[in-house]
């Protein structure tokens, strides 16, 4: 009689979708880091107005009420907000000194991001991972059983979050084949 072992598991970060997830987050911080590095000084709007008055503004770009722009001295950039009342001196002051100005919409992005419900999208994102993990480790060593349905796994691991405990055996009662029929 031959023995035939059965095929071995990868460990779970040796499985391509780990790795792929790990690259796509490297990804995602390297953006945030470069981004980050690569914004400009924020200033107060009054720290902008003084500037603004010594004519040390060289120019100045407007999406809403971020207001981005560069220092005549050192190319210096910086950003500052105009109030949500407005301003309605600014222009001519800009004028007055020589400051060149554009106005632009504001991203498209910014406004989604902005409206997000953060916790929410935290708590989904947390989920949606633990059960991401525990779908591609599998079942636990030495387990028999059959591997449970996602959706199963689901309930027990949001069970196991919030400390309910037997939400995900009520459901549905496991019985071996032939215990408890009845006909």
């Amino acid at each position: 009689m031959e023995n035939i072992a059965a095929p071995r598991q990868k460990s779970w970060w040796r499985r391509p979708p780990i790795w792929l997830l790990g690259v796509v987050l490297l990804g995602v911080l390297i953006f945030i880091a470069v981004e980050e590095i690569r914004e400009p000084a924020p200033i107060s709007y009054s720290a902008f107005l003084d500037q603004l008055e010594r004519g040390n503004v060289a120019s100045v770009t407007f999406r809403g009420n971020e207001l981005d722009g560069y220092l005549k001295q050192g190319s210096e950039a910086f950003r500052s907000r105009v109030p949500d009342f407005g301003d309605p001196g600014l222009i001519a002051e800009l004028r007055k000194q020589h400051v060149v100005f554009d106005v632009r919409s504001p991203s498209q992005w910014t406004a989604l991001f902005a409206h997000l419900p953060w916790p929410m999208v935290a708590l989904v994102a947390f989920v949606t991972f633990a059960a991401f993990l525990r779908l591609v480790r599998g079942s636990a060593a030495g387990d028999t059983r059959m591997p449970m349905h996602p959706a199963g796994g689901m309930i027990g691991l949001v069970s196991k979050v919030f400390g309910l405990k037997g939400s995900a055996e009520s459901g549905a009662q496991r019985r071996p084949p032939g215990e408890g029929n009845l006909s």
